[in-house]
């Protein structure tokens, strides 16, 4: 089991990820890992304390890259971390 915790701040949306030292960050690369459940729950019950800053918070599961830092397991997830795929696809390029 490999979690991070995410949520969005409550007045812009963004997308953060709390880190180990309990501080909300942009980048999921730094984001703590919890590898069991208890802490996974704590870090939960953390983030219900945080109702005037965020919103939404759950864990997502990541696996860890070779420097050690943890990456979306999911595509979703991944999406979200990185920012939105807003570029023209094949289908959205107007042809003349």
């Amino acid at each position: 089991m490999r979690k991070i915790l995410t949520a969005n701040y409550l007045l812009s949306g963004k997308v953060i990820y709390l880190n180990s030292e309990k501080k909300w960050i942009e980048n999921s690369a730094n984001a703590a890992v919890f590898d069991n459940q208890e802490d996974a729950d704590n870090a939960l019950a953390f983030a219900d304390t945080q109702i005037n800053k965020l919103q939404s918070a759950y864990l997502i599961d990541v696996l860890l890259t070779s420097n050690g830092k943890p990456k979306p397991k999911s595509n979703q997830e991944l999406i979200r971390a990185t920012g939105p795929t807003n570029y023209f696809h094949d289908k959205q390029i107007k042809k003349n």
